[in-house]
């Protein structure tokens, strides 16, 4: 039965693997050129091998640099695209198996979806490529059947890992945490699909979290987020004062604390450690 549910979302989404590893293989050196990172894949060819033993960092660095190839606002690259859909296969699949009852067409739907989120992909601010694409793709479905009371929680989306094979976002158990960086891009992600922030904002606040990083004043040589030398470092980069940046980010922040305000996990959010 498994076996039957694959081929028929295989056959909806249109993709044959001797065809899409012989065009990932011929596309490479020059996709290589135009994004580096996908360069920590020496052998496109053994790709399979290569995802099951790579760094769970470098695997994403590889897809994101895929997604960024595919994406309409990147490389808006057709054959990039067909590879990333490719490879989120095992998604395609495990979701095809979940809502197999709901309706006669599922794949087709689950189809359509896949293609429109692998062409869509926040890639400038998004990182954790198979993850967030496989919670989207099942949400797009939910709403498309109707079934918002099924919808994964838009905070944490660990619904997404249950449907992601476990050889594209492999996780040691010492890297089981979601570190601060990675829920601070997930909260950001999310912020702007529920239209708290733009587009621009989120790049700001990376740009001043890194910056703060960096910063030599402050608590824990960390510098404070709003800091006067955060905010000068990132407005030097952008052309604009720093009372700009202080007053942007200030904004953006409020927006997301009073969002998450009634929703305070064990530990605390990525948002109330920064603001």
């Amino acid at each position: 039965m498994e076996k039957e549910l694959a081929m028929s979302v295989v056959k909806a989404l249109g993709l044959v693997d001797d065809q899409v590893l012989a065009l990932m293989v011929r596309r490479w050196p020059s996709w290589c050129e135009r994004v580096p990172n996908l360069g920590s894949l020496a052998d496109p060819a053994g790709v399979d091998a290569w995802r099951r033993a790579a760094d769970p960092a470098e695997v994403d660095a590889v897809m994101r640099g895929l997604a960024e190839l595919a994406a309409r606002d990147g490389g808006d690259d057709t054959d990039a695209a067909t590879v990333l859909a490719w490879l989120l296969l095992p998604t395609a699949i495990r979701l095809s198996t979940e809502f197999i009852d709901a309706d006669p067409d599922i794949d087709e739907h689950i189809a359509a979806c896949m293609w429109i989120e692998v062409r869509t992909f926040r890639w400038r601010t998004s990182s954790r490529v198979a993850a967030n694409i496989a919670w989207r793709v099942r949400n797009q479905v939910l709403v498309e059947l109707g079934d918002r009371g099924r919808l994964a929680d838009r905070g944490r989306r660990t619904q997404a890992h249950t449907l992601v094979d476990e050889t594209l976002v492999r996780q040691r158990a010492e890297q089981a945490d979601t570190s601060a960086r990675e829920e601070l891009l997930e909260v950001l992600d999310w912020a702007v699909e529920q239209a708290l922030i733009s587009e621009a904002d989120t790049r700001l606040l990376v740009d001043v979290v890194a910056a703060a990083a960096r910063s030599t004043s402050g608590p824990s040589a960390g510098g404070w987020l709003l800091g006067n030398q955060a905010s000068e470092l990132v407005a030097a980069d952008r052309g604009v004062s720093g009372r700009t940046v202080r007053r942007r980010a200030k904004r953006s922040i409020e927006a997301l604390a009073d969002a998450f305000g009634s929703r305070r996990p064990t530990g605390g959010s990525a948002i109330h450690r920064i603001a």
